[in-house]
């Protein structure tokens, strides 16, 4: 077939679904495909292994950056009389769509609890820019199948805009569990004394961009709370650091926090940590959770997580009900920390177990089916 993949950015550089688009262009060219991304941005060093279109858009506002791409990417796939058109973000004439981005409807419910703040936002161009495009791609009839990565966002789009049931397809994130996997555990002690960290004293690590969204101030509120003064937190990705650690100082628990920076090689900071803490607000599947797992590193996350459905409460896990449960997170660190090393080494066992279950070569065997099946109905009617 002669595929497009449709994505703002291609690159190996920024977040988990860029990357995942560079890893399934690969593979679709490796099982034999003739594949082109339409694309705003590409890294240089990609260039030359893919057929690639380039997207004008109009940057003025971050708003009508989303909504030119939208449609001129659309007009990109049209031009090019593609077999098939599968879009990894917000774009027009797709054959197929993945709804990689967060649901801008559900996300301004969750993030923005004050009503009248939440009204207001609802005012914001960007919002409503972001939910009509979600709208008019999901509910369009050229679109065959709205792919979801967890059964959250298969809730979510039928919730918020009606999409029946047979046109939803859910296709789990998948781990490369030759880069992240238990082995990363004996690197533990040196990455420990690059932190200047005793190997007996408790880890946690926070890793995102976004500290706000992800609930990074109310791990500082549950660590203020928590019984263990001896746990410290590694905090990895770019962000208002000084702003955090001025927080931190204000909590007394300064001392305990450690910005690591935007650090490559992030698993051999998962195989050094005791417990990943990711309490996002809302997120489709943060990869990062399967990817800890996948180093026998047990994870807390929220309920409003789509990696929720891979989380068994105690036993490779711990799930709160969302951003604000510092109650519930406090709760979580103190068990864990308490844990006997029998019952570590058990949790450890089970998260290992279920990222075997969700390998990358999975997720791409069922997104290779599922867009063989969009082909055979196109062909079809």
């Amino acid at each position: 077939m002669r595929i497009a993949l449709v994505k703002q950015r291609y690159s190996l550089r920024h977040g988990g679904s860029e990357r995942y688009c560079v890893v399934l262009a690969r593979r679709l060219q490796a099982a034999g495909h003739d594949v082109t991304v339409i694309v705003e941005k590409i890294d240089d060093e990609l260039r030359n292994e893919v057929d690639f279109i380039p997207v004008r858009v109009n940057r003025i506002t971050s708003w009508t950056r989303s909504r030119s791409f939208a449609e001129n990417g659309g007009k990109a796939a049209a031009e090019g009389q593609f077999d098939l058109v599968y879009g990894l973000g917000r774009s027009f004439g797709l054959d197929a769509v993945r709804v990689t981005e967060r649901l801008q409807s559900h996300w301004l419910n969750v993030y923005y609890r004050n009503p009248l703040n939440r009204a207001l936002q609802g005012l914001n161009p960007r919002h409503r820019t972001l939910i009509d495009l979600e709208r008019t791609i999901y509910n369009s009839d050229h679109v065959r199948r709205v792919v979801t990565q967890s059964q959250l966002d298969r809730r979510l789009v039928i919730e918020h805009y009606g999409i029946p049931e047979e046109k939803i397809c859910t296709i789990y994130n998948g781990v490369d569990i030759g880069v992240f996997h238990p082995g990363l555990r004996v690197h533990g002690t040196d990455v420990r004394s690059e932190l200047r960290i005793d190997p007996d004293v408790p880890l946690l690590l926070f890793a995102s961009m976004d500290f706000e969204g992800k609930g990074l101030r109310s791990i500082f509120h549950a660590l203020e709370a928590s019984k263990q003064n001896d746990a410290r937190l590694l905090v990895l990705g770019t962000g208002p650091a000084r702003k955090f650690q001025r927080l931190a100082n204000h909590l007394g628990i300064g001392e305990r926090i450690i910005f690591g920076g935007r650090r490559s090689g992030i698993e051999r900071f998962f195989g050094a940590s005791d417990l990943f803490i990711l309490p996002t607000a809302y997120e489709p599947f943060p990869n990062v959770n399967l990817e800890a797992m996948a180093c026998g590193t047990p994870v807390m996350t929220t309920r409003t997580a789509g990696t929720a459905d891979m989380v068994d409460e105690g036993r490779n896990g711990y799930l709160i009900s969302d951003m604000y449960a510092v109650d519930e997170m406090t709760a979580g660190i103190d068990r864990h920390v308490l844990l006997s090393q029998t019952d570590r080494q058990a949790m450890a066992e089970a998260c290992w177990e279920t990222a075997q279950n969700l390998t990358i070569e999975r997720n791409i065997q069922q997104t290779l089916k599922m867009l063989e099946g969009v082909h055979r109905e196109k062909l079809c009617a």
